[in-house]
């Protein structure tokens, strides 16, 4: 399951199944539904047809049912024909107004409330529909649209025949107490009514609490709670989606970073013993001072190269020293090159191997291709930077400048930029910028930590 980058822009425009997480993972066409974001047109298409398709089922078996009880089904017409369009238009009109509300993508608590009001919208126009419908069937099937049914009689009595019924239980009821009175004495216990009123309460208040928990449900009231509960649900698996791939990208820079020091550690020694050789016979102080520097340099960084899988900071303090080293050794290589190296901050931690990076990437692109005296620079200073206290490491050289280099398009500039990512986010950064003295200054920011 691939997620979108934008979070927000998945809940409002999604159309694929929702995540394995999140998903009820139902094929039954009447839940497949639940596997779509609630108020998608994907959602919205499944439920119609989980729903006409139910009702045309039980309305089949309903028309059937009557038919084998009475040839005469205009009494089963006239009560579920308006049933069924009713039971539909609640069921759809609502949540197809929601699904519209939704593709408009609103903030979160406007967008709560139009959900609400179009579930509310829609449940009033589908009674206008049943009324009118109800009107119109009794209409078709009676000749006349004041036809009513009874609900202790036969279904489709008319109103006359209702008030002749209601006469004669009447009068039936008064016969019945005239004999009570007349074969007891008033001391005879008399036998409590059949029907009883706590029964009929409790059967009144249990049909009620039905047909409303079924219209609640009907008209789509779960679904807008089950819309927000989707939604933190979403979200709280896709936070956890990129997390997963923030550690993934971490891990993978690791391993780069680990490859390339492997790679750059034995060229760089072969290089310098190179260097060494050629001063012994010419220049024996030079080459003392090589191996010196070299010793140094190899002392503060190959403690972090072996550490660096396993290690996610390392110090400033160890990542200045090995640049001096670094750069001294430059210097013993290259005469024309001076160097400072200096820091307003005692120590911080620092991911391992980022700053000498910077400073190799400028002895490389900056001093080897320029003729004469060049300089660099390094210096860690904190400053407030959006309220937060940071760390900023400068690598600046008065070099070609990136006329002469690649911009900053480096395997070894790429990598920092990919790690400061996964680990920082947006509160790290790796900038170039070029230096109206000339050459480059890189600058590092990132969060100041102990």
């Amino acid at each position: 399951m691939s997620y979108p980058t934008n979070m927000s822009q998945h809940l409002h425009t999604s159309e694929q199944l929702l995540p394995s997480e999140v998903t009820a993972k139902s094929e039954t066409w009447l839940t497949r539904a639940r596997n779509y974001p609630v108020f998608s047109r994907t959602w919205f298409r499944y439920r119609a047809q989980a729903w006409i398709g139910l009702f045309a089922i039980v309305d089949l078996l309903v028309f059937m049912g009557s038919w084998l009880v009475d040839s005469d089904v205009r009494k089963t017409a006239a009560a579920f024909i308006p049933l069924t369009l009713g039971g539909t238009a609640l069921h759809l009109f609502g949540p197809a107004i929601a699904v519209w509300v939704r593709g408009k993508a609103f903030q979160a608590k406007k967008e709560a409330v139009l959900l609400t009001t179009a579930l509310l919208f829609g449940a009033a126009c589908s009674y206008g529909v049943f009324s009118g419908v109800s009107y119109l069937t009794k209409y078709l099937v009676f000749g006349g649209g004041d036809v009513e049914f009874a609900v202790a009689g036969s279904i489709g009595a008319t109103n006359k025949d209702r008030n002749s019924t209601t006469e004669n239980q009447q009068e039936a009821v008064v016969n019945e107490e005239v004999k009570k009175k007349t074969a007891h004495p008033p001391s005879v216990k008399i036998a409590l009514p059949k029907d009883a009123p706590a029964l009929k309460i409790a059967l009144q208040g249990f049909s009620m609490f039905m047909s409303g928990g079924l219209l609640i449900y009907t008209a789509g009231a779960v679904d807008l709670w089950y819309f927000f509960r989707q939604k933190k649900r979403l979200h709280e698996v896709m936070r956890l989606h990129e997390l997963k791939l923030a550690q993934d990208a971490r891990r993978e820079a690791e391993l780069r970073l680990s490859v390339l020091a492997a790679q750059v550690e034995p060229h760089f020694l072969f290089n310098t013993l190179a260097g060494v050789r050629s001063a012994i016979l010419t220049e024996p102080g030079r080459a003392t001072a090589i191996v010196d520097h070299l010793v140094d340099y190899l002392r503060a960084t190959i403690p972090q190269m072996r550490n660096d899988g396993s290690s996610a900071q390392a110090r400033l303090r160890q990542q200045l020293e090995a640049a001096s080293a670094y750069l001294g050794l430059m210097h013993a290589r290259i005469p024309r090159l001076s160097y400072s190296v200096d820091s307003d901050v005692k120590d911080a931690a620092l991911p391992p191997l980022m700053l000498i990076s910077l400073v190799e990437n400028a002895v490389k692109h900056g001093v080897e291709p320029k003729i004469g005296p060049v300089h660099i620079s390094v210096h860690a200073r904190q400053l407030e930077h959006n309220g937060e206290t940071m760390l900023e490491l400068t690598v600046a050289d008065n070099g070609v400048g990136f006329a002469g280099s690649s911009s900053g398009s480096g395997i070894g500039l790429a990598n920092i930029h990919e790690r400061l990512a996964s680990m920082y986010g947006q509160r790290a950064s790796l900038v170039l910028k070029a230096r109206p003295e000339g050459g480059v200054a890189a600058i590092i920011l990132l969060p100041l930590e102990d």
